[in-house]
């Protein structure tokens, strides 16, 4: 599945292409391109842009925001299933929210992991998707592509192991690296996400094709 990490109006235009499932968003995509809108205010216009599911972040140091949701959620205003709530997954306290989460009908997304205790430790806890990012596992000196194979080989291990999202990606390179590798989904920025709509036809087959229509 292909999401566009971004929250901007062009975003929200271009996830009516039916090749994206989505937009993922996190705080600093709410306060770059949504500056006066809260998480909770993002899921009820989320709930209005067309796509599969988007993923928005909860907190999990405050966790007053769990009972406003479960509240839009009971009287109409949201679907769950239209939603994977995002949680940065340190286990001791972000897998009681997930399991919570989960039993109102919502998915779940274990989000900025780096190692193979946090991998392990999502998957036991149940969640839907597991989010790392490619390019901070470079600078931080991890090989992403090693790591997420070592998480993949774990997963395959299990009869519900939670798909991998690609995040933190900065090159078209490293999104056709992480599809050959077997990773269910990415989410691209803007700038990718627009590049990777476009057609390949290097004999100008399109224009060919078209100009030699008739109907």
């Amino acid at each position: 599945m292909l999401f566009i990490d971004d929250f901007s109006e062009e975003a929200v235009k271009l996830v009516e292409n039916p090749v994206f499932s989505g937009l993922t968003t996190n705080p600093t995509i709410l306060k770059r391109d949504r500056p006066n809108l809260t998480m909770l205010g993002a899921v009820v216009l989320l709930e209005k842009i067309p796509g599969t599911m988007h993923f928005v972040q909860g907190s999990v140091k405050n966790t007053e925001w769990i009972q406003f949701l479960a509240g839009l959620i009971e009287t109409g205003k949201i679907s769950a299933s239209k939603f994977v709530i995002k949680l940065p997954w340190e286990p001791s306290i972000a897998a009681p929210i997930s399991k919570q989460l989960k039993k109102m009908g919502l998915k779940t997304c274990a989000t900025a992991v780096y190692s193979l205790r946090q991998y392990y430790t999502a998957l036991a806890t149940g969640v839907d998707y597991v989010a790392v990012y490619f390019d901070r596992m470079k600078r931080s000196g991890i090989d992403p592509v090693k790591r997420i194979q070592e998480m993949l080989k774990i997963g395959a291990n299990t009869n519900s192991s939670p798909k991998i999202l690609a995040a933190s990606i900065k090159e078209l390179q490293s999104a056709y690296e992480l599809i050959t590798i077997g990773v269910d989904s990415l989410t691209l920025p803007l700038n990718l996400a627009k590049e990777f709509v476009k057609g390949d036809f290097p004999m100008n087959d399109l224009e060919i094709f078209e100009n030699e229509f008739r109907m």
